[in-house]
């Protein structure tokens, strides 16, 4: 308990002191035991047939390779959202999108024709308004939650949704995501 309450004490004076935590470390014998404490609460969980697996805040880098997937698509950079993709992942396998309409894409190559053709039918905008990463216990890769509105144009029509996108990113590439979507509300006139 007596080397606890010191190491809580140094805890203490690092937040508040460079001097103050130099004359705690000078006072520490030799033989004392130094240990370390991680506080990492779960921000959440994830339940499966497997059980439910706590879910922590993850790393911040994957916001940015979000942003910059997002960004690719909205510049219509197809040669950079292929080389985000990645060919396959430890946790899922083969790349995938589970799109908000029931189908599924397979494979980063038929992922870059589907936009293609998306692309030139129907001009999408992304409109991101957050994002949040999260490392579930036991998987390999993250995850980002990102929420955006989406803005489609078909013979002039603007269409907009607000999407959600659940991304799985593993050694710094989008390994498969899932949209779930919802019709824009129409202003009131």
């Amino acid at each position: 308990m007596k080397k606890f309450s010191l190491l809580f004490t140094l805890l203490l004076l690092v937040s508040c002191n460079n001097t103050a935590v130099q004359k705690v470390a000078d006072s520490i014998t030799p033989d004392a035991e130094i240990v370390e404490v991680e506080i990492n609460n779960p921000a959440g969980y994830l339940s499966t047939t497997e059980g439910k697996f706590n879910a922590f805040d993850g790393s911040l880098e994957n916001l940015e390779i979000w942003d910059a997937y997002i960004d690719a698509h909205n510049n219509r950079d197809l040669d950079v959202i292929r080389e985000m993709n990645a060919d396959s992942t430890k946790q899922f396998g083969a790349f995938k999108v589970y799109d908000a309409k029931g189908g599924v894409v397979d494979g980063p190559d038929n992922h870059i024709k589907r936009l293609s053709g998306w692309f030139e039918a129907e001009d999408p905008k992304w409109n991101t308004f957050f994002s949040y990463t999260m490392k579930v216990e036991g998987q390999v890769g993250e995850w980002v939650i990102s929420g955006h509105s989406l803005t489609t144009s078909v013979d002039g029509k603007e269409k907009t949704t607000y999407d959600l996108a659940d991304a799985y990113i593993e050694d710094g590439k989008i390994g498969a995501f899932w949209i779930y979507s919802r019709d824009a509300v129409p202003p009131s006139e």
